[in-house]
């Protein structure tokens, strides 16, 4: 499967998801490759320092348990949730208000991350 989709339109399709208000490519390095939406009480690099160093964690609790790679990472906490996922050598990166949604949010992020995995 090849996409003929950039990945600012997949990022919108991401954003359109009930409950989403801010979805952002992150870097192994922690550096924001590409964002949409905003988020009120996110700074968006802030963001990204915070993601990799949980995916420095991840990786190095994977490596001490022998595990294989997650799939996806979900942080909760009062008035915010995001969820991470891996897309290619980079990170997807949701936000938003609350986990009501967060079924819906796998749901349809399940079908846009691989189309997302082959352009990071």
């Amino acid at each position: 499967m090849t996409t003929e989709r950039s990945s600012t339109e997949i990022l919108q399709d991401v954003l359109e998801i009930p409950g989403v208000n801010g979805v952002v490519i992150v870097g192994r390095d922690g550096f924001i490759i590409e964002s949409v939406g905003a988020s009120e009480k996110a700074d968006i690099d802030t963001v990204g320092a915070s993601i990799a160093l949980i995916l420095n964690g991840i990786e190095n609790m994977e490596e001490e348990l022998k595990l294989q790679s997650f799939n996806s990472l979900t942080l909760e906490a009062k008035g915010s949730m995001v969820m991470c996922a891996p897309v290619g050598d980079a990170l997807l990166t949701i936000m938003a208000p609350d986990s009501k949604t967060l079924g819906m949010i796998r749901l349809r992020t399940s079908k846009l991350i691989p189309e997302l995995a082959q352009l990071f």
